[in-house]
């Protein structure tokens, strides 16, 4: 079969990087990508091509940020499209960061795209039966069309190593954008808590995005000496820091979204082995068990997070415990192999009967 692959955010991404080499294992391969360096600029250069492309497959691959992609390949063609949805980007723009309004103009426009663009696709893969619920949900679209998949990782720079460790003390790492998903701010609540208390937990922040520049003048307001910031560094960088701190936080923010989502940096920490500490939401308990294989708190407040850290880091023998039943976790369901084994069975393999 011959198969098509196209994405609106960049193909080196890595979960673009994985659908395109699990589609160059299976089948007769081309695609339709661009490598711009923004969404203004990949997408007239793709849709420009597609329909050129498209002529001659049997089938079609829409990765990240197709929700505009899939209602214009419908137009053209009645051949089957699997859609990589991922996230809501209509949920992100108005209900997470609050760019626009959910009644505006373009938060409809969002929203009728987004609807269409689940609506048109034949098979839809999602990461959690939470998020199939909430867009079965939301936008009225039957359950049987979504395909629950493990969010899929660059395993190449992300892995178990040996490194010597950030701080002699016990340490916690954040990594990411900043957004307020993640809820940094209550992170530096918890490290004030923590300082005040005389302990010597160190922080390290890694990452940018709309929220570090609140996240460093509060730091600065309260004289924080536990906590460091790094700005963006290339993954195989981000390695090290993975492996040299005690546990990696998560997200601490309520909402849909919040309870919808498991993050990219949930699974690199499981990945490499290291414990991850996060707000229990419906779709991190849908996918791990706390004491067991990752940490929760209850809430988002500072003093609950600050109170979590001390307990772990007071306990090493289940720390430890946590840590080997991470590992075991990711390879046995997280893993890209894992994910490629069910794309198969729950996509290809229908495809090909078909």
């Amino acid at each position: 079969m011959k198969v098509l692959f196209t994405c609106a955010d960049k193909p080196t991404i890595s979960r673009n990087l994985f659908h395109a080499s699990v589609l160059k294992k299976h089948f007769d391969y081309s695609e339709c990508v661009s490598g711009a360096k923004g969404y203004a600029s990949r997408y007239p250069s793709i849709l420009s091509r597609l329909p050129f492309k498209m002529f001659g497959r049997d089938f079609y691959f829409v990765a990240y940020m197709g929700h505009f992609l899939v209602p214009f390949m419908r137009l053209l063609s009645s051949k089957p499209i699997v859609y990589d949805f991922y996230l809501s980007l209509y949920d992100v723009m108005c209900n997470d960061r609050k760019i626009l309004k959910p009644d505006s103009f373009l938060g409809r426009m969002i929203y009728f795209f987004e609807k269409r663009s689940l609506q048109k696709a034949d098979f839809v893969i999602v990461d959690t039966n939470k998020l199939i619920e909430t867009l079965s949900t939301e936008y009225g679209i039957e359950k049987s069309k979504f395909v629950r998949v493990p969010l899929t990782i660059n395993e190449t720079n992300v892995y178990p190593k040996e490194v010597p460790a950030y701080a002699e003390s016990f340490s916690v790492l954040y990594v990411g954008s900043y957004i307020p998903l993640h809820g940094t701010p209550i992170i530096i609540e918890a490290a004030k808590i923590l300082q005040e208390m005389g302990d010597d937990t160190k922080f390290l922040m890694i990452g940018q995005g709309p929220d570090l520049q609140k996240c460093k003048e509060l730091a600065t307001q309260y004289g924080l000496k536990n906590i460091e910031f790094k700005g963006y560094m290339p993954l195989a960088e981000l390695n090290n820091y993975y492996n040299a701190c005690d546990i990696n936080l998560g997200l601490f923010n309520s909402g849909e979204r919040a309870n919808s989502v498991v993050l990219n940096k949930t699974n690199d920490a499981f990945r490499v082995g290291r414990p991850h500490l996060t707000l229990e939401t419906d779709a991190m308990k849908e996918c791990f068990c706390d004491n067991y294989d990752i940490f929760f708190v209850k809430d988002i407040k500072p003093q609950t997070l600050a109170e979590r850290i001390l307990e772990i880091k007071r306990d090493p023998e289940l720390l430890q415990e946590v840590s080997k039943n991470a590992l075991d976790s990711y390879d046995r369901y997280l893993s890209n192999e894992r994910a490629e084994a069910i794309v198969v069975e729950e996509i290809f393999n229908k495809l090909k009967e078909n």
